[in-house]
């Protein structure tokens, strides 16, 4: 096992490899990464109007879900739950 380990060293493949899959790992993290963004009531009926259309949902009803003072998505009364979630970083192509 030392062995490997040693040749892996001298050759210097291992150091970039590691250095190589850190990077690829927080680039992964910080592009994977969401934040709840609050939505005005208007936008969040809109969104359950989309959901019933889309769906063929019957339920009458919905209720906002409300994360400290402001809304941030709706829960219909079949059970459908929306929390609007952007990217943390976001690449503009």
């Amino acid at each position: 096992m030392t062995l490997i380990l040693e040749a892996l060293l001298d050759s210097g493949v291992l150091i970039p490899a590691i250095w190589l899959s850190l990077g690829l790992a927080i680039a992964w993290l910080l592009l994977s990464a969401k934040r709840v963004v609050p939505l005005s009531r208007k936008e969040a009926e809109t969104l359950w109007k989309f959901h019933k259309q889309k769906t063929g949902c019957r339920a009458e009803s919905w209720r906002e879900i409300v994360r400290g003072d402001r809304i941030v998505g709706f829960e219909c009364a079949c059970g459908h739950k929306h929390v609007q979630k952007k990217h943390i970083i976001t690449i503009n192509a």
